[in-house]
Order: structure tokens, then sequence, then C-alpha cells
């Protein structure tokens, strides 16, 4: 697995970076923020004019006419900005919302391609709930910056507004303002990475494990063995402890916001009387009128409290643009994951070559599998067998590239499997597992796993038909419409384990893949019903290549090569009855489970 390196964009590459997003989806935002920029200064500066201007107006003694003339223009303006604002916000806000999620599409697209075996990773684990957490509220990450540089693009202009004003009888303010302003920042900033370290870096496992916990809870799979078994008091506490734990490291960074607020409003306090005392110190020399001093006073309030805005938004944007470079960390990660290979080399007939494989999970020194070696010719039917934990899993993740071999190399007939472009790789084989999953979608989604405009209805029903569950839809008044779970459907049907199966019998059917696995779908049935169901399937797939993985031995009578593991390694290979002549490692295993079989059932 290749390393995962953080990411450190800087701001302005982050911003960059998100907006090309809000061009690819929301580009009329780029226009509101625009017009969010005029209207925000122009209504800060039309009041400080019409104060200014009455004053002068009463002290030339101008008509009353003239006052009413200038007051009603003024104020008319002053509306629109108010007007424009308004409907700013009214579309920038569902802009600015929407952005967010789909961003965390594109995360999820790359997501579901990127290697399997990344999961079982802390390190990657650990990247991905950083990316998640970097779009999961909308003043964090993404979105956050987007709605930051709208703010702070309002508060430049201003600044730049008011310095423009004040330069012409009062530049040492602006100064003075600047000056203050950057030793505010300076505490600001220093809380911001505080609190980004304690609340979001060092409890980003700890905030995995609370996700989890959070999930089991609410999980309808979980709810009988919480409640038979009393679990209740194991998940309370340890939700309780990561509940204590997070919370010390927010009081932590609360502390240093709280220094940071009291130094920032001491100097404001500050700020704000050497200001007075400065204007007064003008009109008491004769530079400054009343009019000048009513605009100025204004305009250096705005300026002050605006560029004091300013710095915490700056800060906050630098907040948020670190929650991007977590996003671009993961996102690149998965793109590296996701290179693109070669197409699948066209030909009639597909073999699978094993030379020299070994593999072990993440942080083990225990080879799953070890020096394995071995050829699933076109056709074959192949049976995989051995005890839990001997490696048949493992086998089977690697063939379907879900873990890429620790030693040696897969080969799809003479071409290294690592080299071809993984979705194309996955459209060879139509698996099905032992946990298989029920989405809640309706029948025929859930067999085609198509979007709608895609899905074959007529051929979904007939692989369920096929697949045995003829008789249920039937019964179902909805037919292949049928919703699948209560969790969003009151009139939702949960299916047995058998019939899980099932449809997941459908499922590969459905999608006309070149290579059938079925890895242990029977555990949930007895023993009868197992070897029905694999008698039922093969002669479903006849002419296709199958691969039957099992610890129990139903399917190894009618395939034609069975593969004995143990301990991760292929021990023996051979036909039924070759191995059965052997009295190894097999023979022992059907001789222990023959007499589950032999109840009125054919084997031959």
């Amino acid at each position: 697995m290749k390393e995962i390196r953080q990411k450190k964009y800087n701001l302005l590459q982050n911003i960059v970076y998100v907006y090309n997003g809000v061009a690819r989806h929301k580009p009329y935002l780029i226009v509101l923020l625009a017009l969010s920029i005029i209207c925000v200064a122009g209504n800060k500066f039309i009041w400080l004019f019409l104060s200014k201007y009455v004053i002068e107006y009463i002290d030339q003694g101008m008509q009353s006419f003239e006052l009413i003339k200038m007051v009603v223009t003024l104020t008319i303006i002053g509306m629109l900005f108010i007007i424009g604002q308004t409907i700013v916000n009214c579309w920038k806000e569902p802009a600015a919302y929407y952005i967010r999620p789909m961003f965390m599409l594109e995360r999820n697209k790359k997501y579901f391609l990127m290697n399997y075996e990344g999961l079982e990773h802390k390190e990657v684990l650990d990247s991905l709930q950083k990316s998640i957490n970097s779009t999961q509220w909308p003043q964090n990450g993404v979105e956050g910056l987007i709605r930051n540089t709208i703010i702070g693009g309002n508060d430049v202009f201003t600044c730049i507004t008011a310095m423009v004003i004040l330069s012409f009888s009062s530049p040492i303010m602006i100064a003075f303002v600047l000056i203050f302003g950057l030793i505010s920042y300076i505490s600001i900033d220093k809380a911001s990475k505080n609190e980004k370290r304690l609340t979001k870096d060092e409890v980003t496992y700890d905030s995995r494990k609370q996700t989890y916990f959070l999930k089991v809870c609410r999980d309808f799979s979980y709810g009988k063995d919480i409640r038979l078994f009393g679990a209740k008091g194991k998940l309370l506490e340890t939700q309780s402890k990561l509940n204590k734990t997070i919370h010390s490291k927010v009081c932590k960074a609360r502390n240093y916001w709280i220094k940071s607020g009291v130094f920032v409003n001491t100097l404001e306090m500050l700020r704000e009387g050497i200001m007075y005392v400065y204007l007064v110190y003008l009109i008491l020399r004769g530079e400054l009128g009343i009019a000048e001093f009513t605009l100025y006073i204004g305009c250096v309030r705005n300026f002050a409290q605006t560029f004091q805005n300013l710095i915490k938004v700056y800060s906050d944007m630098r907040q948020c643009s670190r929650e991007v470079n977590d996003f671009r960390t993961f996102d690149e990660y998965c793109d590296i994951q996701n290179e693109l290979g070669i197409d699948v080399p066209k030909a009639e007939k597909y073999c699978i070559r094993f030379e020299n494989v070994s593999f072990k999970y993440p942080s083990s020194d225990h080879y799953a599998l070890r020096n394995f070696s071995f050829v699933i010719d076109q056709g074959m039917k192949l049976a995989v067998v051995g005890l839990n934990g001997a490696g048949k899993t493992t086998f089977v993740k690697l063939m379907l590239r879900l873990y890429e071999p620790t030693e040696g190399a897969i080969y799809l007939n003479d071409v290294d499997i690592s080299t071809i472009d993984r979705k194309k790789y996955f459209s060879l084989y139509a698996p099905v597992f032992q946990d298989l999953e029920c989405f809640a979608f309706t029948l025929a989604e859930n067999v085609s796993l198509e979007v709608e405009k895609r899905i074959d209805k007529k051929r979904a029903e007939e692989c369920l038909r096929k697949a045995g569950l003829g008789d249920r839809l039937d019964e179902w008044k909805n037919g292949i419409e049928t919703n699948i779970q209560k969790v969003l459907y009151n009139d939702g049907i949960i299916l047995s384990g058998g019939e899980k199966q099932k449809m997941g019998v459908a499922r590969a059917l459905y999608k006309k893949a070149f290579f059938l696995i079925l890895d242990e779908p029977t555990a949930a049935l007895d023993a009868m019903a197992e070897s029905k169901m694999y008698q039922e399937f093969d002669e479903l797939v006849k002419g296709k290549t199958s691969v039957y993985i099992s610890h129990r031995l139903a399917s190894t009578r009618f395939c034609d090569i069975i593969a004995v593991f143990k301990g991760g390694k292929l021990i023996e290979t051979g036909s039924h009855d070759e191995l059965m002549n052997k009295s190894g490692e097999y023979a022992k295993m059907y001789e222990m489970q023959a007499h589950y079989y032999s109840e009125n059932v054919s084997l031959s």
C-alpha cells in the first residue's frame, strides 16, 4: 500500500481549488460574490456620506428642498444596496450549501474505486475521517472556505474604500488600525491552530470510534444482541469515555480562545480610545470640521471593525484551508489508487493464473497465503475448501483484486492483473459473498445495482425466478418494485438469510460476468438446503467459470477440481474421487461431514 502524505497547499491554492468546484457546479455563485462585495460596501458608506452632507447643508444654510432631495436620493440608493444584498444572500446560501455535497459525491466516487485493502489500514481510515470532517458542516472545510471568501471579499473591498477616504485627511489612522489588527491576527491564528490540533487532528481516531458506536446503536442488525445479552451498559460506557476524551480537548481549545478573546478585545478598546483622541485633536486644531469629523469617525470605525473582522475571517479561512488540505490529501491518495490501467485483453476465453503468490494482512507478520500457484481455466468448476482461517477468502479477494499480492503475481491470460484498469477488471466477476448486503432500494434495483434508466426489469425478474424467489415474488403485491428494508419504507420487506442469498445469486446472474464466485454464501443455511442450493446454482451457470468457496463440502461433488487449503497453503488438488482415494485432509473432512448430506439428497 502506498503511503499517505499530508498535503500542505497554501490558502490561495485551496481557494482556487474550491472555486474550480464552484465553477463546475454553481458558476453563478462567483457572480453573486462580486455583487455582494458592491452591495455590502455601498450599504456601509452611503449612510456616512448622508450624515456628512446633511450637516454641510445645514451649516451652509441651503434650502430645505435641496436637502430633502439629497436625502431622498441617497436613501433610495441605500435601499437598492440593501435589496441587492438581500437577494444575493437568498441565492448564495443554497448555492454554497449545494457545493459541499457535490464535493462529497466526488470523493465517494473515487472512494468506491480505491483499493479495498486500504480500508483495513488505520492511516487510510484516519485520513478518510479527516476528509469527512472537512465536508461535514457548513462552517468547516470546503463550504466554510466558500462562505468565508464571500465575507472576506466584502471586508477587503470595504477596507480599501475606507482607506481611500481616510488617505485624504488622516493616513496615520490607516497605519494605526493595520498595526493593531495584525497584532490581533497573531493571537487569533494561534488559537485557531490549537483548535484544529486539539479538536480535529488529535481526536481523529476517537471521532471515528464514536461514529462507529453511534452507528451500532442505530443499526437494527445489532438490536437483538444488545437487548438479549445486555450490551447496553458496555456500549454506553464506551461512548461516555469517548465523549469525555473529545470534550476535554474541546475545553482546552476553548481556553485558548478565551485568552485570545480577552487580549483582542482589550486591544480593540485601546484602539477606539486612541482613535477618538486623535480625531478630537484634529478638530481642536481646526483641521477637521464637524461634517468631516462625522464622516471620518464613522469611516475609521467602519475600517477598524471591518479590518478586525477581516482578521478573524482570514484566520477562519486558514483553518478551513487546513481542512481542505485534509480533503485533498485523501482525494489525491484515491487518485493514486485509482490510476487508470490498460483495458481487459480481448479474448474468447479467460484463465486466471497465480504464480508464487503470498499475502499478509496489514500490521501482521503472519502470511495468510504462502507461495500459492494455481491455474483456473475457462469453464472450470472449482471448489475451494478448508477450515476457517485456511486462506480461502484471501485467495478469492486476491483473485478479485480487492487485495494486491505481497509477493508474486496474478495473471489474466498472460497479463498481470495489477496493470489492468480496476473498474474494467471488476466487470469480469459476479461474486456472491457470505455477508451479502441488501440496500434500501427496490428488488429490481437490488438485483441490477444500476441507475434507474439502465435497469432491465424484465431480466431482473427472470434472474430472481431462476434463483428460486419466484414464489415469494408472486406473493409481494408490488412484485419487482417491492421495497427492501424498513429503515426507509413502512412497507419494506425484510429478507431471510436464505432469501438474501438467493437475491445474491440473482444479482450474479444479472451481471452476465465471465467468472461466477460463491464465497461461503450458504453459511446461513442448513446442510441440506446448502447442498440443494449449490446443485441449483450449478445448473444455472453451466458453461461459465465458477468458483465455490466453503468450509463445508456440499459444493465439491459436482466440481471439476477441488483445492484444499490449510494454514494459508494449498495442500491438495484433484477431483472428489481422486482426493477420497488419497485418504488425506479432504477425505477426513468429507467423512466428518458426509452424514449431513445423506438425507434424500443425491450428490451425483
